[in-house]
């Protein structure tokens, strides 16, 4: 009898050890940091740099709350880091607003002047952004700035968008010229 009860006191200290080694996890899980999607990136005529948009994701397929998508460069012609970018590359070039957001839907304005808005949004299980290109709703999968070096700001000659057809899945393009 002793030795059944000290059995069942050792397997009851098990029991609670094992759930004070797993509270702490359970509370770190609500923490989860979001998962970055790639949306679309940004090619320049400058060098091989891109500018990256991505959806942060959390773990149950919702957007985040702050911060829903993120930009930076990824610097491909030095190496292939990640840097953020500046304050007025993010207020006159490659920033956005999001202008409305119903759930995980977002209505984004771009600061580089697309003539159109963006929408954020899942398809098929996977997050994109929408665009317009050449008069049919596509997924935007890159858009090419094309510009020419002057003594103050750079001065865009055009712009190049390049996705895919929602309803048919062909390549969409289409030239913008400012």
């Amino acid at each position: 009898m002793l030795r059944k009860m000290k059995k069942t006191m050792r397997h009851t200290r098990h029991i609670i050890l094992l759930l004070a080694l797993t509270l702490p996890l359970s509370a770190l899980a609500d923490e989860v940091e979001p998962t970055a999607q790639r949306l679309f990136h940004i090619e320049r005529n400058k060098n091989t740099n891109i500018v990256v948009y991505d959806a942060q994701v959390l773990p149950d397929s919702n957007l985040a709350e702050e911060d829903p998508v993120t930009v930076y460069w990824l610097k491909l012609a030095e190496g292939g880091h990640r840097k953020e970018l500046k304050g007025i590359e993010k207020k006159m070039a490659y920033g956005f607003e999001v202008e409305s957001r119903e759930g995980n839907r977002l209505v984004i304005d771009m600061k580089a002047d697309v003539g159109r808005n963006l929408v954020v949004d899942m398809h098929e299980g996977t997050y994109w952004a929408f665009m317009e290109i050449d008069g049919r709703q596509a997924l935007l999968e890159k858009i090419f700035i094309f510009a020419k070096e002057t003594l103050m700001l750079p001065s865009v000659k055009y712009l190049e968008l390049f996705g895919t057809d929602v309803e048919t899945g062909e390549e969409v393009y289409e030239k913008l010229e400012p």
